[in-house]
């Protein structure tokens, strides 16, 4: 099995066995606990939301191919085909500038490092699916300032409950991201690295 199938299909079942065991609890947890709200758990979208579970899946795909831009591959084919559409969208039909130039900015990033570089590692699996999270705070950002609160005043905000709603709503699909990088680290070894996995590593940079 080449290592661009591995990685989508190992997304993929990582990503399927931890939506299905959250959407059974999700369901079950309220039938013997019936003080516990229907919507208690926010790590995957409402059932109801197809759209939203579907992206989830997408996603988790999609970063169980990611780490594997630093180097010529179909993931790189892949994800700069997505970041040059996203561009487009942004430029043309937005107006976005800024958020153009920020989004070509990191995707330059990827290409300078060295394979297995910092897109392998283990902080980066934790940090970069945080844009998931920062995205519902961005887009909420004018609307929450216009608040004219003490809230808003020093930190931007209209008040705490605003920021957790959109810290939730990001959630599941930093979840779903966060998972699809895991799977890629664990089939590379990275993730939960065996002393043989330790050792064979130290050789090949002697």
């Amino acid at each position: 099995m080449s290592m661009f199938r591995e990685h989508w299909i190992g997304g993929l079942v990582a990503y399927s066995t931890f939506f299905i065991v959250s959407l059974v609890a999700t369901l079950a947890v309220p039938i013997f606990y019936n003080t516990v709200p229907e919507a208690w758990n926010p790590t995957i979208p409402p059932v109801l939301d197809f759209l939203q579970i579907i992206g989830c899946f997408v996603i988790a795909v999609l970063f169980g191919l990611w780490p594997d831009v630093d180097i010529k591959s179909k993931s790189q084919k892949i994800f700069y085909s997505v970041l040059f559409v996203l561009n487009v969208v942004l430029i043309v039909f937005l107006q976005k500038y800024l958020e153009s130039a920020l989004l070509g900015l990191f995707a330059m990033l990827p290409i300078m490092s060295k394979h297995r570089g910092w897109t392998h590692a283990k902080i980066t699996m934790i940090l970069l699916p945080g844009v998931f999270l920062l995205i519902p705070i961005y887009t909420n950002y004018a609307e929450w300032t216009s608040g004219g609160n003490l809230v808003s005043d020093f930190y931007g905000l209209r008040d705490w409950d605003d920021l957790r709603v959109a810290l939730l709503s990001g959630l599941p699909f930093y979840v779903a991201s966060f998972i699809g990088y895991a799977s890629h680290l664990h089939l590379d070894g990275i993730l939960f690295r065996s002393r043989k996995t330790q050792r064979q590593k130290a050789r090949a940079n002697q």
